[in-house]
């Protein structure tokens, strides 16, 4: 193939991943496929909880996972540290289900640690409602987004502080009538965009 610019080249039809694209790797000229760079650059992984969380009143508690749901290149690592395989620009994303069983508000403080520093700003507080009777009880989802840039192998994690210790990240199973799945304490997914 001749040399010739890129602004004299004709546009590309449909991709289909498997097209070849040139590179240089340690030095020596090489080949991959469009499907092979896409699979390095998106990494991300999902996980879920499928039991009841307590956590310290006096220091914070880190939110832990015991199902993957689905994970390519991201990592979970002791239950809780959700690892990056390249550096880049990561979503984050979690939900979890505070349970309230007294019979007033109480609250919870939520943030971020990443290579077991707390992150700055943040934290965000959450108001659970008081229980309504001996079998309603007070429930509040926390749920947030981070943009985060990361490191190869940094990891992140998300830790909680209860006003109380009967608050509790609350898992809850299927229901049959009327019918619905089963609801995780907590969810978290990290997807590399960047």
């Amino acid at each position: 193939m001749a040399d010739q610019k890129i602004s004299a080249m004709p546009s590309a039809a449909t991709l289909t991943g498997a097209e070849l694209v040139p590179l240089v790797q340690s030095g020596a000229n090489v080949q991959t496929t469009i499907d092979v760079i896409r699979a390095y650059d998106n990494a991300y992984g999902a996980w879920s909880d499928s039991t009841d969380q307590t956590g310290s009143i006096t220091t914070g508690t880190a939110v832990t996972y015991n199902t993957q749901d689905v994970s390519d290149g991201v990592t979970l690592v002791s239950n809780s540290q959700i690892t990056v395989p390249n550096t880049g620009k990561y979503n984050l994303q979690f939900s979890f289900q505070f349970k309230n069983v007294e019979n007033a508000q109480q609250e919870v403080v939520v943030w971020l640690r990443v290579n077991g520093s707390d992150l700055a700003n943040s934290a965000t507080i959450y108001t659970v409602p008081a229980r309504k009777n001996a079998s309603i009880f007070g429930y509040n989802v926390a749920a947030l987004t981070f943009l985060l840039d990361l490191n190869a192998n940094d990891y992140v994690e998300a830790y909680w502080l209860p006003s109380i210790a009967t608050l509790t990240i609350e898992n809850l199973p299927a229901s049959l009538s009327p019918a619905y799945p089963a609801i995780p304490s907590a969810i978290v997914q990290m997807i590399q965009v960047a």
